[in-house]
């Protein structure tokens, strides 16, 4: 009886000594029909996707081209599993979160994003398109940056 005494308390002290711990990470949501942007070597800045005069565009300009707009509409208010959306958008752009369900509760008659735009440029008319631009390299949506680039022919002419 002592030795089994003995040998319970050996394992618990024992125990959690040769704990390994293991951390599993859930990958990454990948579309398979849209390949991410690259940067240039060595830069990481949003220069090399996008010209200078597109960052610097009033982020009215979004709003004003319709191509554009309706792309990033369908790109980002989509509720999809893994993927950000407008609703992070929003919440970047301080939206309160009883906003945001607003805006969505109403998207049979306006795209969610178009109020975040319009909210946006309303309240800070000096933003940029590279404002948004990092906001979507924030949230992982170079899809979203790459429709940016279609600005370009509207800059030039501005």
């Amino acid at each position: 009886m002592l030795v089994l005494c003995a040998c319970l308390i050996y394992r618990k002290s024992k125990r959690g000594q040769h704990t390994v711990l293991t951390y599993s990470r859930k990958s990454s949501y990948v579309n398979s029909g849209f390949s991410p942007l690259s940067d240039p070597p060595g830069n990481n800045d949003l220069e090399g996707i996008l010209s200078p005069s597109i960052l610097s565009a009033p982020l009215q300009t979004v709003l004003d081209n319709l191509d554009v707009l309706e792309e990033l509409v369908i790109l980002l208010d989509p509720e999809s599993q893994g993927v950000k959306n407008t609703k992070h958008l929003a919440s970047l752009c301080s939206f309160p979160a009883t906003w945001i369900t607003y805006t969505y509760s109403m998207r049979e008659s306006k795209s969610p994003l178009k109020a975040v735009l319009e909210g946006v440029t309303c309240r800070h008319p000096d933003l940029t398109v590279g404002y948004m631009a990092k906001l979507l390299r924030h949230m992982e949506r170079n899809d979203a940056i790459a429709v940016l680039r279609k600005l370009g022919e509207d800059v030039m002419i501005v």
